[in-house]
């Protein structure tokens, strides 16, 4: 059940293709299935960051049984997709893990 959610105040030009990548690379980081991640993309926003509206963004990954020993390289391997796939550089990136309970996060009429 991974999510991303990224936001950026860049527009990103083939919306498409970036979130199959992005989709991708969160199953291959985290060693679960694909057909189980869901990437949205919320581009082209007003976001400052450091007093500056210099390219950014702010990213949010949920997944059960995430842990905090798993952070530091998840880090390392969404900053790098992303300023690989927009020239934001890594330095203007946030990212907020968190690792629900199964019971608190719903999936086809049930929860995990």
């Amino acid at each position: 059940m991974p999510c991303l959610l990224i936001h950026t105040n860049i527009k990103v030009a083939d919306k498409a293709a970036f979130l199959r990548r992005a989709s991708a690379a969160v199953a291959n980081a985290l060693g679960k299935p694909e057909s189980y991640v869901m990437v949205e993309l919320s581009d082209n926003k007003a976001m400052v960051f450091a007093g500056s509206d210099a390219p950014l963004a702010f990213l949010e990954l949920k997944s059960l049984g995430l842990s905090t020993a798993q952070t530091p390289d998840l880090s390392a391997t969404l900053c790098n997709m992303i300023e690989a796939e927009t020239g934001i550089d890594s330095a203007r990136i946030y990212i907020e893990f968190a690792a629900p309970e199964r019971a608190m996060f719903g999936f086809n009429g049930g929860t995990f």
